[in-house]
């Protein structure tokens, strides 16, 4: 049998940058970002120019919030010769500074996965409410 949980993500994103010092940094990358050539954080590569360039309206504001999604099979039973998969799926914020980028209070779990085999190219049909939420929050 195959499960998902899903937490929302939006009331936690909501709760998360209430906090008026949370809601400070994520205009880190518009007012406090190095410009020296290096690449430091995503907001340095050329690939975050160009989403500005594709959606200008979604660049002007510098509140806008930058997601990564990372997804990865766990091991949760310590067997590696276990046939049960287990699957986190994360969101990482990338308006913040280096130093809070990658710190656990700023990534969020947003589905956890378990089957007895393997997703494959299957993986979309679970993501389906996350992106449902994903497709609210952009409009």
């Amino acid at each position: 049998m195959k499960v998902v949980w899903y937490l929302p993500i939006i009331p936690r994103m909501k709760h998360l940058f209430a906090n008026p010092n949370d809601a400070k940094n994520l205009r880190w990358h518009a007012y406090e970002r190095k410009y020296d050539g290096m690449y430091r954080h995503p907001a340095n590569f050329i690939q975050w120019k160009k989403f500005e360039d594709e959606f200008p309206e979604f660049g002007k504001k510098s509140r806008n919030i930058r997601l990564g999604l990372a997804t990865d099979r766990m091991n949760l039973f310590g067997n590696m010769s276990t046939n049960h998969s287990s699957w986190s799926i994360l969101l990482v914020f990338y308006n913040l500074p280096p130093g809070l980028c990658m710190k656990q209070k700023y990534m969020l779990l947003s589905m956890m996965i378990f089957s007895p085999r393997q997703l494959g190219n299957d993986i979309d049909v679970y993501l389906s409410s996350l992106i449902e939420d994903l497709m609210v929050m952009w409009d």
